[in-house]
């Protein structure tokens, strides 16, 4: 099915008869209806029965009615973008974020950058490190935001700030002294794995403190269930501070000793954030950081 057989069919579902439907099209009635004909014959299959004088759309031609009526929602926006990168090309920002930062950090940054700039359109997705690099290759984002990226040639990554590594407990723990890793670790530890950088930067750093040997009472792989997990008391779980601070239910939040913090940064393609709008993300990007707790980058 093409999209001008989309077209055909929406077009007479909305206007109800030939006639109406060729001047929404700004064609003839009989160019109309050589277009319906060419439609039905490509499908194999009748869209519309005369009964009474009056056109009836066919079952067939209600469920694809249904159907189309979403795809034409796309592609009206999918319009409108393209006006509007027509008489403001710069206008138009995608960015990726690591999921963690997905639930606070850029709904922050994006509340902010829109009272600015109202007239840019944002397009949001969540990926994971690797698969944020790749989409900037292939221009599918401009701008990625990631915790401790690899570095790739071809790839600008700027720090944005950095954020504490944090203990995280049970909301009864209402000690706010710093916590030993070698404690926690030896506390009902909840991992979080080392499949994503935070998780590979804790793990380094137990390394590099001996104490790789401890093996996690849990291992829950992403931030948000360790979380989930110590806010019932299950046991102790070491997150930064900016995911340590998202979530719904309440949890104890503890510095770490030694001192640890991990690097936000914003990524782009090597001489691409040239438009306005993109260098302006990214002031916004640091500024929430700053606010939501990371502190600059020096």
């Amino acid at each position: 099915m093409r999209l001008r057989h989309i077209e055909i069919l929406l077009a007479i579902m909305r206007a109800g008869t030939i006639s109406k439907a060729a001047e929404l099209l700004c064609i003839s009635q009989p160019a109309m209806s050589k277009a319906l004909a060419q439609t039905e014959h490509s499908l194999g299959f009748a869209l519309f029965k005369r009964a009474h004088g009056r056109l009836v759309a066919t079952r067939e031609a209600e469920i694809l009615f249904a159907e189309s009526h979403k795809l034409q929602s796309s592609i009206d926006s999918l319009r409108n973008l393209a006006r509007n990168l027509a008489s403001q090309p710069q206008c138009y920002l995608r960015v990726g974020c690591l999921p963690s930062l997905g639930v606070g950090l850029i709904p922050e940054a994006v509340q902010q950058f829109h009272l600015s700039h109202p007239e840019v359109s944002l397009r949001i997705q969540t990926r994971h490190t690797t698969e944020l690099i790749t989409a900037l290759f292939t221009r599918d984002l401009d701008i990625g935001v990631a915790v401790e990226p690899p570095r790739r040639p071809g790839i600008t990554a700027i720090e944005l700030g950095r954020t504490a590594l944090v203990c995280v407990g049970p909301p009864e723990d209402t000690s706010t002294e710093p916590i030993g890793m070698e404690e926690v670790v030896t506390r009902n530890w909840i991992s979080i794995g080392n499949v994503d950088p935070l998780g590979e930067f804790i793990r380094r750093e137990l390394e590099t403190l001996g104490l790789d040997g401890h093996v996690a009472s849990i291992e829950a792989q992403t931030w948000y269930v360790a979380r989930a997990l110590a806010a019932r008391g299950v046991g102790l779980t070491l997150i930064d501070e900016l995911s340590a601070r998202m979530g719904v239910d309440p949890v104890s939040i503890r510095p770490v000793l030694p001192s640890l913090s991990i690097g936000v940064y914003a990524l782009w393609r090597d001489g691409e954030l040239e438009a306005h709008v993109g260098s302006a993300f990214v002031d916004v990007l640091r500024a929430s950081v700053a606010h939501m707790g990371g502190g600059l980058a020096s």
